[in-house]
C-alpha cells in the first residue's frame, strides 16, 4: 500500500465525505425516530390516561411496548443486513445502544428506586442520546430536538408526577416522531431528485 501525504483540502474533503455518509444513513433511519416517536407518544399518552382514570396498579403497563420495539429496531437492523459502518456512525449506533439499555434497565428494574424521578431521567438520557447524534452528523434539525427534549426533562422535576406522562408524550411527538417524519420526507425527495 502507497502511503500518501494528505493536504488540508484532501483531509477536509474526506472528513466531509464521512459526515455525508452518516447524514444519508441517519435520514433514512428517520423511520427508526418516527418509530420510537410512536411507541414512546402512545405508552405515555396511555400512561396519562390510566393514571387519570383511576387505574394506578397498572399505570406501567403501555411502556411494555419499549421492549417490543427494542426488538423489532435489533429486526430491522439485522433484516437491513451488514452495513459497512463508518466511525460516526458506529459512534450514534453504540451511544443509542447505551441509552436505549440504561433506560430498560432504569424503567423495568429500577423504577421503585427512582419513583417519580424518573420520566425526568428518561427524558435527559433520550435529550443526551440526540443531541450527541446530531452533534455527530451535524444536523440542526435533531439539535434542537435534543435541546428541548433535555430542557422538558429537566423541567420535569418540578411538574406533578401524573402529568409527566402527558408531558413525555408531546415531548416525543413533537421532538421524535414529526423530527423523524421529516427525515423520511427529506431522504425520500432526495432520492427522487
Amino acid at each position: 500500500m502507497e502511503d500518501q501525504d494528505l493536504t488540508p483540502e484532501k483531509s477536509f474533503e474526506l472528513i466531509s465525505q464521512v459526515i455525508n455518509e452518516a447524514k444519508l444513513r441517519f435520514e433514512e433511519n428517520g423511520f427508526i425516530y418516527v418509530l420510537w416517536g410512536l411507541l414512546g407518544t402512545v405508552a405515555a399518552f396511555g400512561q396519562f390516561f390510566l393514571l387519570k382514570n383511576g387505574y394506578n396498579s397498572i399505570n406501567y403497563n403501555p411502556y411494555f411496548l419499549m421492549p417490543l420495539g427494542a426488538v423489532y429496531t435489533g429486526y430491522y437492523y439485522y433484516k437491513k443486513g451488514r452495513v459497512r459502518k463508518n466511525q460516526i456512525s458506529r459512534m450514534v449506533s453504540f451511544s443509542w445502544t447505551a441509552v436505549v439499555l440504561n433506560i430498560l434497565i432504569l424503567g423495568f428494574l429500577l423504577a421503585g428506586v427512582l419513583k417519580q424521578n424518573l420520566i425526568p431521567v428518561i427524558l435527559i438520557l433520550v435529550g443526551i442520546g440526540t443531541i450527541v447524534s446530531a452533534s455527530a452528523i451535524k444536523n440542526r434539525l435533531i439539535l434542537y430536538s435534543g435541546v428541548v427534549i433535555n430542557f422538558a426533562g429537566l423541567a420535569c422535576f418540578r411538574l406533578e408526577w401524573i402529568y409527566q406522562p402527558l408531558l413525555l408524550g408531546i415531548v416525543f411527538a413533537i421532538a421524535i416522531l414529526i423530527p423523524g417524519i421529516i427525515l423520511m420526507v427529506e431522504h425520500k425527495r432526495r432520492q427522487n431528485v
